[in-house]
């Protein structure tokens, strides 16, 4: 009796074995092979876990004027202000779906609670991965608008584009028997 309830639990045992290495996880490039193949419209997208490829710096920067004054010795004092704004985006960073535009272009956002905080990729030629787009782009630096302030891609993250987790699980079952014989 012990001898059937250990083979049961073995064979279960190696069911589950068997499941749990054959399941397998990866982030793959968003391409519109993928959009079409697995029919993502866009309440789909929407629900996608997005990652970016590799990091990606944002940069933006103000200088708030000159201003002159004389100091009570009688020297001129010229000063000027600026302010530089940096926002990093890690590789692997989880974004979401925040709107669908034509031309195969996705808004991303990676922001935690602003929605007017994302980034935007495409394949408008359908040439392959989304990737990262900007208004004009020169010398590696693309100019996008992120939030409601215009922001700088910085040289680097030119080419980041759109990954997606895909989970594939074969699920393989298997039973043994053994039989004893039979006689006459």
């Amino acid at each position: 009796m012990k001898i059937k309830n250990l083979t049961k639990l073995f064979v279960i045992a190696l069911i589950g074995s068997v499941t749990l290495l054959t399941s397998c996880q990866k982030l793959i490039p968003f391409t519109n092979v993928e959009r079409t193949k697995y029919n993502f419209d866009e309440a789909k997208l929407k629900k996608l876990q997005y990652y970016i490829s590799k990091e990606v710096t944002l940069q933006r920067g103000e200088s708030s004027g000159e201003s002159q004054e004389l100091d009570e010795d009688g020297k001129l004092i010229v000063s000027t202000s600026a302010s530089l704004d940096n926002i990093a985006i890690d590789a692997k960073t989880p974004g979401v779906c925040v709107g669908v535009l034509p031309g195969n272009k996705l808004k991303i956002s990676f922001d935690p609670s602003d929605d007017n905080k994302y980034l935007v990729f495409g394949d408008p030629n359908n040439r392959g991965r989304y990737e990262i787009m900007g208004a004009e782009w020169n010398n590696g630096r693309g100019k996008i608008n992120y939030g409601d302030k215009v922001y700088y891609i910085m040289p680097g993250g030119a080419g980041a584009y759109l990954k997606f987790e895909m989970k594939k699980i074969k699920d393989y079952k298997k039973s043994s028997t053994k039989v004893k014989g039979r006689k006459v």
